[in-house]
């Protein structure tokens, strides 16, 4: 009864062990994981010199009287995972904007290009464009809206650290319409 008893008691004591073990290398892995995103993923910024883009009347030419809408990206918030073992960034973005035109227009759909581009050491290791589009309702002079852009992703060079890689967001303007935000000062130069 007695050796029993201990044997019970030992195969307990097995059992807790490896329990226990078994949640201290869960615990490992769980943590190894989290860590992988831990002030690993890139800073994300909207580039102030193409942050608006001016839309003009293409009969009419770039000039201020001319500008059909304005549209500008107001915040930016930026997600990634980072994978240690294959040294690879997966990253997306939520750009919010905001629209303006001359009050009491018609309703309207506008569709502009914008680009998200990584870089590195001031070089851009790649830059991809996309499509922002939105509707004025009829008579509305303001519109405000977020687009997320999802599956940016890159490799992390091995003489390189995954916190060396910036995302930069931005509208793609045209030479025009940088002329036209210098000269209306839409940014500092």
């Amino acid at each position: 009864m007695r050796r029993t008893k201990f044997a019970l008691n030992l195969a307990a004591l097995m059992v807790a062990t490896m329990t226990l073990s078994g949640c201290d290398t869960w615990r490992s892995a769980v943590n190894y994981i989290r860590s992988d995103n831990a002030n690993v993923c890139p800073d994300a910024n909207i580039l102030a010199n193409t942050a608006v883009i001016p839309a003009f009347d293409p009969a009419q030419g770039a000039d201020p009287s001319n500008v059909v809408y304005t549209a500008q990206f107001t915040g930016l918030q930026s997600r990634c995972d980072y994978a240690k073992r294959t040294n690879k960034i997966d990253a997306n973005v939520r750009i919010t904007f905001k629209a303006t035109r001359p009050p009491g227009g018609e309703a309207a759909h506008y569709k502009v290009p914008f680009y998200v581009a990584v870089t590195s050491g001031g070089q851009i290791v790649d830059k991809q464009i996309h499509w922002l589009e939105f509707d004025f309702p009829k008579a509305s002079a303001a519109v405000q809206g977020e687009e997320l852009v999802d599956s940016i992703d890159f490799d992390v060079a091995r003489d390189k650290k995954s916190y060396e890689y910036h995302l930069l967001v931005g509208f793609q303007l045209t030479q025009a319409q940088i002329d036209y935000n210098k000269k209306m000062g839409q940014y500092l130069p």
